[in-house]
């Protein structure tokens, strides 16, 4: 077996680590810092246009709104179906959070994606099963499993959530995994499940799902293998929790009407919420509701590319309830950067910076994202050497964040 398998058996042993000299340290500082220097150029030669997007987005996002509405108003009627002259309180507004360009989809807010190259993939032994790395996204953890079985390559996604026989958790999510070929192109399958749900054929819970029979192993070997490796992406995207998130602690329901001035449609859930009180805490909100835009008009208006529970721990925040939590930081953190609430943004970063126990990679990932600048300084002040500099950065280097290429190059020559 080779060293690239010792880590994967199923019991989750962990790598033995031997201890090493002074020189082959050195020597790994410098293979990281040549790796660096190979793909900066390239990074930021392919990211740079997409990161001047995003702050120009961010710096005037206002302006960016205004946009938005003009152009609502007038491609509405072929775009959204809804009347262009329709005023009147019971009309229903569908409002997108960004402007999309080419009239592409929207990625769903509650999506992540688990990516892996697995090492010396043709010497695995039957039945034998190696895993990635667990990820942790939206409070629950997560790893992509493979193994040789029965000639073919097994290929399954694991969750860690403590599901319990009573079925009160569950998770609604559907995913695609593609299996990268040696042309270019990839095998790709799509299905759904429900994690925590009956497994009727094993009669259990689910906890894992995907496929026995994926690729033929003398086939996977031919048109799959690159230097023996084989990179799996797997691209979820959540549709509902059940029982993960805790009870509601405020509601905006219909029992709300009488101190609500308009209605907030989240995939068909309504939130019954005050114009002047979003607006006074969101730009977002604030162009919305105040500016010259006829959904400043309605009464419903629908928000489309959030989940519904994130929503609700979000106004549960806004108004002055503890809905923070390691299961919701994430929702609330993404909902609150979209839509420009910086009361909210900083009681998440406060939350990641003294109570959250999220790893330093995933703490560090939400900084960048966000632009938490407090967060994105702690954690870079805690890489403080080669083996820490390793954990935050993601296994693929083109998936490292271009604005963190350098500060993660300088550390490492200080390592010397």
């Amino acid at each position: 077996m080779s060293d690239g398998n010792a880590a994967v058996l199923q019991n989750n042993e962990k790598y033995d680590l031997e201890t090493e000299t002074q020189d082959v340290q050195t020597e790994t500082v410098d293979s990281f810092e040549n790796k660096i220097f190979e793909n900066i150029g390239i990074l930021f030669e392919s990211n740079k246009e997409l990161v001047k997007e995003m702050k120009t987005m961010k710096e005037h996002q206002e302006t960016i709104l205004e946009e938005i509405r003009s152009i609502q108003s007038k491609t509405n009627e072929k775009r959204l179906g809804v009347p262009r002259a329709a005023n009147s309180d019971s009309s229903t507004i569908h409002v997108e959070p960004f402007s999309q360009k080419d009239e592409q989809p929207s990625i769903p807010m509650k999506s992540f994606v688990l990516k892996h190259t697995f090492k010396s993939v043709s010497k695995y032994l039957l039945s034998q099963n190696v895993f990635s790395d667990e990820e942790e996204h939206f409070g629950i953890k997560w790893r992509i499993r493979v193994s040789h079985l029965e000639n073919h390559l097994a290929c399954f996604v694991e969750c860690f959530e403590s599901f319990l026989t009573n079925n009160i958790k569950r998770i609604d999510i559907k995913f695609e995994t593609k299996i990268s070929k040696r042309d270019g192109g990839s095998k790709n399958m799509k299905t759904s499940t429900v994690f925590g749900g009956p497994d009727i054929s094993k009669d259990k819970l689910v906890r894992d799902w995907g496929w026995k029979n994926l690729i033929e192993w003398e086939q996977l070997k031919k048109e799959f293998l690159v230097n023996d490796t084989m990179t799996v992406e797997c691209h979820f995207e959540i549709n509902k929790y059940v029982g993960i998130y805790k009870n509601n602690l405020r509601e905006f329901d219909e029992t709300m009407e009488e101190f609500s001035d308009v209605v907030l449609v989240v995939k068909e859930r309504k939130f019954y919420v005050s114009k002047l009180y979003l607006a006074a805490q969101s730009s977002y909100f604030k162009a919305l509701f105040i500016g010259k835009f006829r959904e400043s008009s309605q009464f419903e208006i629908e928000l489309s590319g959030i989940d519904a529970d994130d929503f609700q721990k979000y106004l549960e925040v806004l108004y002055g309830e503890p809905a923070i939590d390691e299961y919701t930081v994430e929702g609330i953190l993404m909902i609150s950067d979209m839509y420009d609430t910086q009361i909210i943004i900083k009681k998440c970063e406060e939350f990641l910076l003294e109570k959250s126990k999220k790893t330093l990679k995933k703490k560090l990932e939400m900084a960048v994202r966000c632009n938490l600048e407090k967060l994105k300084n702690k954690c870079l002040s805690e890489v403080t050497n080669v083996d820490i500099l390793k954990s935050v950065i993601p296994r693929d280097i083109y998936d490292l964040d271009p604005s963190l290429t350098t500060i993660l190059l300088a550390k490492s020559l200080s390592f010397h």
